[in-house]
């Protein structure tokens, strides 16, 4: 795993997070990369690991900040949602983003999976 690339990714998360921004993936990849074209989306492995840790530390999911053209994340607590989330992701992407904004937001950021 490109280390470099990670930091710079969960970096961006952050920035994302305390601005309250909701990208999706496509715009999020342009953040990482400018002025490049995406194709398939590129970090899930980097997303997972993150997510991951930042849930071993005791944090919330960051990886929630970014969702797909849909509307929701692709992948919610690792299992996929790119057909839309089943209850159970939802109740938990639901909570883990009110988590994100709680530690990290504004405060009149709004919660957009509810």
């Amino acid at each position: 795993m490109d280390l470099e690339l990670k930091t710079r990714i969960r970096a961006e998360l952050f920035r994302c997070a305390v601005a309250g921004e909701f990208p999706t993936y496509a715009e999020f990849f342009g953040r990482i990369h400018p002025g490049k074209s995406m194709g398939n989306f590129p970090y899930q492995t980097h997303f997972n690991e993150i997510a991951r840790e930042e849930r071993g530390l005791g944090y919330p999911d960051i990886t929630f900040v970014v969702r797909g053209a849909k509307g929701y994340p692709h992948q919610i607590d690792f299992r996929d949602a790119r057909g839309g989330p089943d209850a159970d992701q939802l109740r938990s992407l639901q909570a883990g983003i009110e988590d994100v904004i709680r530690l990290y937001s504004p405060r009149n950021t709004t919660n957009p999976y509810l």
